[in-house]
């Protein structure tokens, strides 16, 4: 059996713009849009007044406003409005400093960030309890009162008689809001990434997915296991059985709705081993808890049963297992926030692992990722010597189309 894991590395790969700060940079181009149109008292929808966007957090316009027009389908521009309008996530991350200075930003790392010195104020204190302080500097200042919806309000002067917010209603909003957030990413990921044409593939995934069969026919014959939510590997390389496909981190789909989103956006598990299974007031934010609760599928477990199924039918013959499962990985950084599915896919018996990598700088971050995924020994043992199940190759150039 051969896998093929592809991350976002596989998206930028092929063009697209699907990095962070690129969804940043679209939600700024929609606060100018917005804007501007405002500005020149157009009749922009008839439903516009429920829409208070306030762009007074831009420093500069956005690289992308040339690009990013007003959508012809109302609702849909709308709801792109809606969502990301005094959104607590979006404030957070046009704020922060990494990404002001180095227009870098990550967003699992940014949340994990917020969810655990919340948690850390919460310890010992009820959730229905008032907070005193966000031991977060960012929060302490713009998120303490209820009643202050925007980053734009002079707090100075609405602060007085201001009732403080709880922790299970503050909780609610960032619940709330991050379902926004990943609502307007599904939307730019629809109405623009997938739009775009791409040019160019990747030799090294082609050669992965294509083996020739007895007639000298080409067919495909990999699984994917995909952690992207755009559909550019089947534009790119044709589709495939439903069932070769997982997309463990959900699909993009513009028909979708903020409820019916199954897109994964969360966080790594934080706690000791003691506290994971009685300490869940923040398990919402979790990835694993995303998937289950959305219902994205494991069909890469049903994949590595039939791997382990096989191995052990041999190990009853009293022979060794008949061939190598092959896992290639490509374009995905190995961080430990997918460390659970890594682990179950690299350490499977009798699976041998390529991880394609960028440059050496990738090389290297993907070194380090995979030491806290698999361990130090562990990965020592895999590299190398006559126990070696891992191998890291270079990418070679993206050809045109």
């Amino acid at each position: 059996m051969n896998i093929l894991l592809i991350g976002n590395g596989f998206d930028l790969a092929h063009g697209l713009p699907t990095k962070y700060t690129d969804f940043l940079e679209w939600v700024k181009a929609e606060y100018d849009l917005y804007g501007e149109l405002k500005k020149q008292g157009k009749e922009i929808t008839r439903n516009i007044d429920s829409v208070s966007v306030n762009w007074a957090i831009l420093t500069k316009p956005s690289e992308m406003r040339e690009n990013v027009t007003i959508l012809t389908e109302e609702a849909k521009q709308i709801e792109i409005w809606q969502s990301i309008n005094n959104n607590i996530w979006i404030d957070y991350f046009l704020n922060n400093l990494m990404y002001q200075k180095e227009n870098w930003i990550d967003f699992e790392s940014q949340i994990s960030r917020v969810i655990q010195s919340i948690g850390k104020d919460s310890e010992g204190k009820g959730f229905d309890e008032e907070i005193e302080h966000f031991s977060d500097s960012f929060l302490e200042e713009h998120y303490l009162y209820k009643g202050i919806e925007s980053l734009y309000v002079d707090h100075n002067k609405n602060r007085g008689g201001k009732e403080k917010i709880t922790y299970s209603e503050f909780k609610k909003r960032l619940e709330d809001d991050l379902n926004r957030l990943i609502r307007a990413l599904e939307i730019y990921l629809t109405e623009y990434v997938e739009k775009i044409d791409c040019k160019v593939f990747s030799p090294d995934i082609k050669e992965t997915i294509v083996q020739i069969n007895k007639n000298f026919n080409s067919v495909l014959c990999t699984k994917i296991l995909c952690f992207n939510y755009t559909n550019i590997f089947e534009k790119v390389y044709g589709k495939i059985c439903s069932e070769n496909y997982n997309y463990i981190h959900g699909r993009a789909d513009t028909k979708n709705t903020l409820e019916s989103n199954n897109m994964v956006l969360g966080i790594d598990e934080y706690l000791p081993i003691e506290r994971r299974n009685k300490d869940i007031e923040f398990i919402t934010f979790k990835k694993f808890y995303q998937r289950i609760y959305k219902q994205t599928g494991c069909e890469y477990k049903e994949w590595i049963d039939k791997i382990k199924e096989k191995n052990l039918k041999c190990a009853k013959k009293g022979i060794g297992s008949i061939g190598t499962h092959n896992l290639y990985i490509f374009g995905h950084s190995l961080d430990v926030t997918d460390g659970d599915i890594l682990r179950d896919l690299i350490l499977t018996k009798n699976v041998h692992t390529t991880i394609f990598y960028l440059n050496k700088k990738v090389l290297g971050q993907q070194i380090a990722n995979l030491v806290k995924v698999l361990g130090q020994d562990e990965l020592i043992k895999r590299t190398g010597g006559s126990m070696k199940t891992i191998e890291f190759r270079q990418q070679r150039e993206m050809e045109k189309r």
